[in-house]
């Protein structure tokens, strides 16, 4: 977790731009680890330097569609039985303290089953309607997300939000510096751990925890603990409801 924390301490003082941040995410992956896609009817993986990018499920599309382009300069194609999304447009960073000039800002439909795999510089993320999988990479920025069923998400500094389903399988959050929080949604399976080194954390519902400061850490179980989520957050605050 210091590895997090030094990445997003990095990139509150300038020293990085957020494409650096992911860069150094990346290589913290440890192999990559990425949610198992149960009924998945393909994925989009997109990659992009600075953007906001809205995301909307809908049903009767058989294929991806940018519905607004936003001028990055998107281009969708097939890949690996699934689609590939990357922007052309290239903007400049100059610093972390209010000097970025404004990002572009795009709108994209997605199937109904398709998972999204997601690499971002910089930028906001909103998601509406359930995705089966979602894995995000973030240099700096917030996340936010109506329902998934698979989780992976690395964020440097920002905010994740939204709302998750686990019945099996392995899931995580990982944040050097900002806020989680998540919903477990009814029906969940699984193993929570939840820590914070320095923060706030919170559960709530039938499972109940708080604490702050130093070293925060929350283990407990909804069902038999078929799923395993784990959320870690460097410098921030956690906070989980669970039914």
């Amino acid at each position: 977790m210091d590895e997090f924390m030094r990445i997003a301490k990095l990139l509150e003082e300038g020293k990085i731009d957020p494409e650096e941040a992911g860069r150094l995410l990346e290589a913290l992956d440890e192999g990559g680890r990425a949610p198992a896609a149960a009924g998945a009817a393909g994925r989009l993986r997109a990659r992009l330097e600075r953007a906001d990018l809205e995301v909307r499920v809908r049903e009767g599309l058989s294929a991806p569609v940018v519905e607004e382009d936003g001028g990055l300069g998107l281009r969708l194609e097939a890949a690996d039985g699934g689609w590939q999304l990357t922007g052309t447009s290239r903007q400049r960073f100059l610093g972390a303290f209010g000097l970025l000039s404004a990002r572009k800002a795009a709108v994209l439909a997605l199937p109904v089953g398709v998972g999204l795999e997601l690499r971002l510089g910089q930028g906001e993320v909103r998601v509406e309607g359930v995705l089966p999988a979602l894995k995000a990479q973030l240099g700096q920025g917030r996340l936010r997300f109506a329902a998934a069923e698979a989780l992976d998400v690395q964020l440097g500094q920002g905010e994740v939000q939204g709302s998750v389903r686990i019945t099996g399988g392995r899931h995580r959050v990982r944040l050097g510096m900002g806020r989680v929080k998540l919903v477990l949604a009814e029906g969940s399976d699984v193993q929570l751990h939840a820590s914070t080194s320095l923060g706030e954390l919170r559960v709530r519902g039938g499972l109940q925890h708080r604490g702050e400061g130093r070293a925060q850490h929350f283990e407990g179980a909804l069902g038999s603990g078929q799923g395993r989520l784990e959320i870690a957050v460097g410098m921030g605050e956690v906070e989980v409801e669970t039914p």
